[in-house]
């Protein structure tokens, strides 16, 4: 009896090691696979730390980056708040595209404001008038936006770092611009003024910010051309012949012609194609890519020629600048804005550097303005100016 009660008790403590060696095996497997985990993550996460900056290295670059703005704070809290865009930034122009798109949805907002805005009931009708002047407007910045956008992606390949620059700026700053040209409808009557106040914070903020991405803009561009040993261009480069740099062989060609064969005819005594320059600007093609020149026939043509944005490429041609005249007489006291004032709306405006614009699109081979106070009202981009016997427009 003794030795079988030994004999259980050895199978009782052999039964007993066994179960700790199988415990220990199986927790020693754990800890081994705890540890291959540990250590695949540690590498990853070194992967991704050496790939993106921390938090604390993004902030960093964003305070030198924003140091050189006028708004600072707006510029660092602005990207900080949106850590999709601010976790991804190793460089100056990594800003400054999260920088833009931050403007960009600043600027859809004062849109989509500006859309209620004119649904209010009881507005003027010059009230409704600058509201859509901005809606105008506020396109247009966005326009000017994406094209910061496209070029930005190219830099700085596809041209010389001086032109990138230009571009970049004069875009930038037409896009301040625009809210100015905004607010400035606002400013006639008390009800007026209502709709100001209400559209100033939010426009006023997109300025800012357009102007923060200007500064900051300049800062890498100017860096970039140093580091190139290039002088920096204050001003266009006039050629030999009197023209900007940028204005193309064909341009100029066509602007020292002596004759110019047109694609329509405007008379005002129904010679022509035409019998008046709206008519004509309305018949041209949209985007056009060649140049398509309009030739306005000596005589008096009393309207206020608008030409849309998609109208590109236009030129006119007059017979003289005594000779063609164009006139209109909208005014702010009458009810319009300034913004619609012009004889020939967005006549020197320039979106493909374009002589004498004022959308992206009319050109002038020559222009004399012969109004009364201010003979020109310019607020965006690029234009060439030169002298000739052409159109007037009062």
């Amino acid at each position: 009896m003794v030795v079988a009660g030994v004999s259980n008790c050895g199978k009782r403590i052999s039964s007993s090691i066994y179960n700790n060696k199988k415990l220990s095996v199986i927790l020693l497997s754990f800890l081994l696979i705890a540890t291959q985990i540990a250590t695949v993550s540690a590498i990853s996460a070194s992967r991704n730390n050496a790939s993106h900056p921390t938090k604390s290295t993004t902030h960093t670059l964003l305070r030198s980056s924003c140091s050189s703005t006028r708004y600072p704070d707006l510029c660092f809290s602005s990207l900080a708040a949106a850590p999709s865009l601010s976790t991804s930034l190793a460089t100056l122009k990594d800003v400054i595209e999260a920088s833009l798109n931050i403007t960009i949805t600043a600027v859809d907002h004062a849109y989509f404001k500006i859309q209620k805005l004119i649904q209010r009931k009881g507005l003027t009708s010059r009230e409704k008038t600058a509201l859509n002047d901005c809606l105008e407007d506020v396109d247009q910045t966005l326009d000017e936006l994406h094209m910061v956008e496209a070029d930005l992606r190219k830099y700085p390949k596809m041209k010389s770092l001086s032109r990138h620059a230009d571009d970049l700026k004069t875009l930038l700053s037409a896009a301040m611009t625009n809210q100015d040209s905004c607010i400035d409808g606002f400013s006639h009557d008390g009800a007026d003024r209502k709709l100001r106040k209400e559209l100033l914070k939010s426009l006023t903020r997109v300025h800012r910010l357009c102007g923060n991405a200007l500064a900051m803009v300049r800062n890498m561009t100017d860096t970039d051309m140093a580091n190139e040993r290039t002088t920096r261009r204050l001003g266009e480069v006039v050629n030999g012949d009197g023209f900007p740099s940028w204005l193309s062989a064909g341009d100029r060609r066509l602007l020292q012609a002596s004759t110019v064969t047109p694609n329509v005819v405007v008379a005002a005594d129904g010679s022509g194609d035409f019998t008046t320059v709206s008519a004509a600007v309305a018949a041209a093609p949209e985007s056009s890519s060649s140049r398509y020149v309009i030739k306005i026939k000596a005589g008096v043509y009393t309207e206020n020629v608008e030409v849309p944005k998609k109208k590109t490429n236009l030129m006119f041609i007059g017979d003289g600048r005594t000779n063609t005249i164009i006139t209109g007489s909208r005014n702010v006291v009458d009810g319009s804005t300034t913004f619609h004032s012009a004889t020939v709306d967005e006549f020197f405006y320039s979106h493909h550097r374009l002589i004498l614009q004022m959308r992206p699109t009319i050109s002038s081979t020559s222009c004399k303005e012969s109004g009364w106070d201010e003979v020109l009202s310019y607020d965006d981009r690029e234009s060439c100016w030169r002298e000739w016997q052409g159109a007037t427009a009062t």
